[in-house]
C-alpha cells in the first residue's frame, strides 16, 4: 500500500485531497454518510493505493 506524505498533500490531485479529507472527517467525527458518498471517496483512495479494498463498501 502507498504511503502518504501529508507535507506533500497539495501535490496530489484534487480528487485525492477531497477523498482524504472525507476519510479523515468520517473516521474522526463518525458522521453519517450515504453508501454512495462513501463509495465515491473510498474508491478514489483504493484506486491510488492509499486504502485497502473494503468488503463492507458496496457499489451503490
Amino acid at each position: 500500500m502507498k504511503k502518504l506524505d501529508l507535507n506533500k498533500l497539495d501535490e496530489e490531485p484534487i480528487e485525492v485531497q477531497q477523498a482524504i479529507a472525507f476519510y479523515a472527517s468520517h473516521t474522526i467525527n463518525k458522521m453519517r454518510v450515504t453508501t454512495e458518498e462513501r463509495y465515491k471517496y473510498y474508491s478514489v483512495l483504493e484506486n491510488v493505493g492509499l486504502l485497502e479494498p473494503l468488503k463492507s463498501v458496496v457499489e451503490p
